[in-house]
């Protein structure tokens, strides 16, 4: 470039376009030069040149390499197994095995859970959940009011509770709708009252899970609808902490052993605010 001049060299700058003609255009202006210039320039010019083109192919070659996306390959089956590591025939292999089809049977059959910490939460899943051709039944419903508001979308809103107090005052307030004084655990006498869609429980926001999950699968065998709803904080909070092993691999890992990392802030002090520590079995 030096020899042929500081001139030619902005007019082939300005004419490239895209990066990827760089080389192709240092190739085209070493002929170039060889055309103008005899055989003795063009002894000097060409070799440095097209080394130039060889060497600036190879690095924007690799660059763009770096730039192109990759598609990751499916590392989570249909099924909810992981798939990491897999080869093509460890894959057949498990899509025939009965883990596999036991899983998409179970899949197809499950409702699906939605969990709600607060009453804004409780109630906004109402137009996300219910359709107006749905049957809704609701446990735990107090005095009746979110039932009230399930019977404004669905075609039937059924409200239950087992302080008869509670569904009396739910009778009076809105004495269209149907309650009952029932057990919340006795879930083939819940079956009984109708063939549900949509099944809302609120039975205390502070409720133990030890209680509640049962109550959940009891509801899901016996009546299978199509979605519940569950208000619980509980619940709400185990469900943000959980993480399936496909999320663990596309995030890079576990947190290294060895408690690595500081411990969450708080606004609060004393010993009562400090996180509790818990050996294994106790």
């Amino acid at each position: 470039f030096f020899l042929a001049g500081r001139s030619p060299c902005l007019a082939l700058a300005s004419s490239l376009s895209p990066p990827r003609s760089l080389a192709s255009s240092l190739a085209a202006f070493a002929a170039q030069r060889l055309s103008m210039h005899g055989t003795a320039l063009a002894a000097a010019v060409a070799p440095a040149a097209l080394v130039a083109a060889v060497a600036v192919g190879y690095i924007l070659g690799k660059r763009g390499g770096r730039q192109r996306p990759r598609s990751a390959p499916t590392t989570q089956c249909a099924c909810g197994a992981s798939l990491h590591g897999f080869s093509d025939n460890a894959r057949e292999r498990h899509y025939a095995s009965a883990r596999h089809r036991r899983n998409i049977r179970l899949i197809a059959r499950c409702a699906k859970i939605v969990v709600a910490e607060n009453w804004g939460e409780y109630r906004n899943a109402i137009a996300h959940c219910v359709r107006e051709t749905d049957t809704v039944l609701e446990v735990g419903c107090g005095n009746g009011v979110t039932t009230s508001l399930l019977s404004q979308t669905a075609a039937r809103a059924v409200g239950v509770d087992l302080s008869a107090p509670l569904i009396d005052e739910a009778r009076r307030r809105f004495p269209s709708l149907e309650w009952h004084s029932m057990d919340a655990r006795r879930a083939g006498d819940l079956a009984k009252l109708a063939r549900f869609d949509a099944i809302f429980v609120d039975l205390n926001g502070s409720r133990e899970l030890e209680t509640l999950c049962p109550l959940i699968d009891a509801y899901e065998a016996t009546m299978r609808p199509s979605v519940i709803v569950v208000k619980s904080n509980k619940l709400k909070h185990l469900v943000s902490k959980c993480k399936s092993v496909e999320a663990l691999i596309r995030d890079g890992g576990p947190r290294p052993r060895g408690g690595g990392g500081p411990e969450p802030a708080s606004t609060a002090t004393g010993p009562a605010c400090r996180p509790r520590r818990y050996r294994c079995g106790s």
